[in-house]
């Protein structure tokens, strides 16, 4: 989906508002709220709903309780939010998703409340037994580390899921389109095992945690009890049982394993799936082996359609599909934080991000349109906080929704050649607009509408004075994307137990389609109605006869849980007395919550980890051993990200450092390093590529003693140097299966140089420019890099130079590399083992590297070159974490000094980094 509510992943943007925003805070005994000042309300909504939580819905969870920060962030168009262990934190982005079946249309702040406050609770409880010694010897993101392996993430997502259904009106265990994913796979007949569903596909559809915790953990209370879930977890965060601690717990209360469990859980949904209706309609897409997604359409004719159309193999693309089933790439959008796209006469309009270069929490979008006559693509001049733009029959006005961030809701009319605003729709309640179409006569705008207790209804809003007919009334059901085809008005609803598309005859709704999944969008093709439908496969476009009935407005008991809560608190919970003061911006600023290992062979260290609650500042202090030199150190330092740019200093002190001369001669010293410099991180990303530069500057000043028995005097006692360095990347979006992206540029450079009189020299610099292969997943990656070293040996900077493969690290003065590799997929195993290891892809790459040094001692060039090839595995690790390691074979076609009777080399290649850096 594309708007998820996320746990346990550090989304926290590091520096991302600017240090003019204003923040206050409600401080109770059971939450501290910061938001940017004019939000009270938003902030005592979060701090009274938090706290009913707090005090009558824990049971079933566990009764232990710390207290949270809660960070409200309304900059940003992501629609989303998180809780975090290390530092212990929530935020709330707080503009709602522009599409009410993606998490249904529950009040969006009341939503976050509700679900992420959950994943409060369950890291409040879940610090107890082996946790809770991990928890003491590696803070908060020891205790991280170690209830995320015994608490599957279904889990965490699925009873948060159950809470918000439990509580609210709807929540998604109320609302049709959640259980989409499941229920298409049941039609389908496709029965994955639960190592597959835990792990995903890069070849078949997988649904998500989400939906597959909801199954599991709704089935755990119905038949076991409110209490259930709070003593499984209890066991499996203390490890009582040592291997598979979660299902080991879940076999010993329930005789079901974690996979039996499940198949339980779908077995009693699927029963309630099967039975429904399953009428007939032509399928207007062939069949493929790659999941694939038609997702929105408009008829150009009775049997010609604008489509949008992505795969697991490409990127998305808007498409004319002739009546012959033919497609013909019309153009391709850019990132946008919504899939939407409209069409009008002949132009296609969709919304596109634009970011802040500097502060990552401020974003906007701007409306896009390709006009198909002209062949020319128009960006409206004017950044908006916007979404779902619709082109007035004329072609005169363009209507978008709009929200401010002060969360105040809009439909305005902008000007269809420049972008400027010429009319705000009034909007006293503060309806949230979604999908706004204008009329045949362009008089007024159809949208449907979320009010403030989370019901939806459809409405007419006039253009000329704002007056507003209200077409279906309000109810929990959710509405989709209006439609408009002369005087008739079609419309997708979630009246019955799947979405479907309806149609207003007078003041009655009537039913058009009849399907058992969701159907996403329509389009009325003379006497036919062409949608999309949701299966096995992804999106699919079908069509039927244009008919309409009555229908009975009912949702079947699976739809209508009750989980032993009480019900809708959102309405009945009381508005307190808070006092809202300012925020200091000080408060807890180095806020050390963890220690973390750093493993980089040679070098293994131990790192306490501080950062402050808005992310303006990251300490850090430990050791670190390196292995090769025998040589431990201690080190310190500080990131300030609240300014532009960034600020940076440390410390390091490396003691009993070594160097062989010869077999008689040993230097050993001890190193002192003191540096501060500047950062600048700039976002520049636009259209379908992601950009980032990144420029840093740092000062050294390095004093070295002797240490040890050591005889030998330092000729350079002190030497001062700058570091200069620098990234670009562009980098084009990709398809899930795509290795690499199919155009792309990364290049990095550095320059390091004595300052004081020392010579002591090095330039650095690398390009690696992506291309697409002979098929869509096939990647060819072009190298090039080249480096130059003063050769007086007074100092060495670090070495970053990346060799030809398979060769030991030559002696020379400057070096250029060029390399070329061939990546391409072999196979998607899907396949694991005893829920340890599952492989999702087996891939590989041939390349040969071509590297020239010059050895300034012989005044010669000296040629390595090697070619050979590599095979990677692309894993998850405990059916949560990525993990990628490879082998690799090296021919070399010269002479390896450091082993010259040796051509041949076989490596294992296990970046350990990774296994630290999620």
């Amino acid at each position: 989906m594309a708007v998820v509510l996320v746990q346990q992943v550090t989304a926290q943007q590091f520096g991302g508002n600017p240090p003019s925003l204003k923040w206050q805070q409600i401080n109770t005994d059971t939450v501290r709220v910061i938001f940017p000042k004019g939000m009270d309300a938003q902030g005592k909504r979060v701090t009274d709903i938090v706290q009913q939580i707090s005090r009558y819905h824990r049971s079933s969870i566990g009764p232990l309780q710390h207290k949270v920060n809660i960070v409200l962030q309304p900059q940003t168009m992501q629609s989303n939010g998180y809780v975090q262990l290390g530092p212990f934190r929530s935020e709330f982005f707080l503009t709602p998703p522009p599409s009410s079946n993606d998490v249904g249309s529950v009040n969006w702040l009341d939503q976050l409340a509700l679900h992420e406050y959950r994943h409060v609770l369950q890291n409040n409880n879940f610090r107890k037994g082996l946790s809770k010694v991990f928890y003491y010897l590696g803070g908060e993101l020891g205790q991280a580390a170690i209830t995320n392996i015994a608490v599957p993430n279904w889990f965490w997502e699925g009873d948060a899921v159950v809470m918000e259904t439990a509580l609210s009106l709807q929540g998604r265990g109320r609302l049709p389109a959640f259980f989409n994913d499941f229920r298409a796979l049941t039609l389908a007949n496709k029965k994955y095992s639960f190592m597959q569903i835990r792990n995903g596909s890069y070849r078949n559809f997988i649904p998500d945690h989400y939906a597959t915790g909801y199954l599991m953990t709704s089935y755990g209370r119905k038949h076991h009890g409110q209490t259930f879930w709070k003593d499984v977890t209890d066991d499996a965060v203390r490890y009582r049982r040592v291997f598979y601690p979660f299902s080991q717990s879940l076999k010993h209360r329930t005789g079901k394993n974690a996979a039996a469990f499940f198949k339980a859980s779908l077995d009693e949904y699927a029963a309630a799936w099967n039975a429904a209706e399953k009428p007939a309609a032509d399928t207007l897409t062939p069949a493929t082996n790659t999941v694939t997604n038609y997702k929105y359409v408009y008829a150009i004719s009775d049997s010609s359609y604008i489509v949008s159309k992505s795969s697991y193999k490409k990127i998305p693309g808007f498409y004319e599909r002739n009546a012959e089933g033919q497609e013909t790439l019309i153009v391709r959008p850019g990132i946008g934080f919504d899939d939407y796209f409209s069409y009008r006469n002949n132009k296609l309009l969709w919304t596109e991000s634009r970011f802040d270069a500097r502060w990552g929490w401020k974003d906007n979008s701007v409306v896009k349109v390709f006009d198909r006559s002209s062949g020319q693509m128009q960006t409206l001049g004017m950044e908006r906080r916007c979404f779902s733009p619709d082109l007035s029959f004329d072609g005169k006005k363009i209507v978008v929704a709009t929200i401010t961030p002060t969360q105040q809701y809009q439909l305005k009319l902008l000007d269809a050649e420049t972008g400027v605003g010429v009319y705000t729709f009034p909007n006293p309640h503060n309806w949230y607009y979604t999908y706004p179409k204008f009329t045949a006569d362009d008089q007024h705008i159809i949208s449907a509408v979320r009010d403030q207790e989370g019901r939806m209804a459809l409405v007419q809003q006039a253009i000329a004075d704002g007056s507003v007919k209200i077409l279906v009334p309000f109810g929990v059901q959710t509405i989709g994307i209006p439609s408009v085809k002369g005087e008739q008005i079609y419309f997708t609803a979630a009246f019955k137990d799947a979405d479907n598309v309806y149609t207003l005859n007078g003041n009655e709704v009537k039913q058009v389609t009849n399907r058992p999944n969701g159907v996403q969008h329509m389009a009325v093709a003379g006497n036919h109605i062409v949608f999309s439908e949701f299966t096995a496969d992804g999106y699919k476009l079908l069509r039927t006869n244009l008919v309409t009935s009555s229908f009975e407005h009912q949702h079947s008991a699976w739809l209508q849980p009750d989980f032993g809560e009480g019900g809708n608190i959102l309405s009945t919970i009381p508005a307190e007395e808070h006092k809202v003061r300012k925020y200091p911006k000080t408060h807890r600023i180095f806020n050390f919550h963890s220690w973390l290992p750093e493993i980089d062979d040679p070098e293994y260290g131990l790192f306490l980890h501080g950062e402050n609650v808005l992310g303006t500042l990251q300490s850090m202090v430990g050791l670190r051993y390196n292995y090769n030199e025998e040589s431990p150190s201690v080190s310190a330092a500080l990131l300030y990200g609240a300014w532009f740019p960034y600020l940076r200093g440390g410390v390091d002190y490396r003691m009993q450092r070594y160097l062989n001369v010869n077999d008689t001669i040993q230097i050993q010293w001890n190193e002192l390093d003191w540096y501060g410099g500047l950062s600048i991180p700039l976002n520049f990303t636009s259209g379908k590529y992601y950009r980032y530069l990144t420029l840093n500057g740092n000062y050294h000043q390095v004093t070295r003693t002797r240490s040890g028995n050591s005889k030998y005097v330092f000729r350079d006692n002190n030497i001062q140097y700058i570091d200069l360095n620098g990234s670009f990347i562009n980098q084009r979006i990709k398809a899930l299966q795509n290795i690499n992206s199919h155009f792309a540029q990364s290049l990095q450079f550095r320059y390091n140089r004595s300052i004081n009189g020392i010579p002591a020299e090095q330039l650095y610099g690398r390009l690696d420019l992506y291309l697409p292969g002979f098929s869509a997943n096939h990647s060819i990656v072009l190298q090039g890099a080249f480096q130059q070293k003063d050769t007086s040996l007074r100092y060495a900077f670090t070495d970053y130079f990346a060799y030809a493969r398979g060769y030991t690290k030559p002696f020379y003065e400057h070096m250029y590399k060029l390399g070329a590799n061939y990546h391409f997929p072999i196979a998607y195993p899907d396949w694991g083992f005893a829920n340890i290891l599952f492989f999702n892809r087996l891939r590989g790459n041939i390349f040969y590297d071509h590297s020239v040094a010059y050895n300034f001692r012989s005044k010669q060039d000296v040629t390595y070159a090697s070619t050979g090839g590599e095979m990677f595995f692309d894993t998850k690790l405990g059916n949560v974490l990525p993990f990628t390691f490879g082998v690799r074979y090296s021919h070399l076609l010269n002479t390896n000094p450091g082993d010259p009777l040796r051509k041949d080399r076989f490596e294992v290649i296990i970046p350990l980094q990774q296994l630290f850096n999620y």
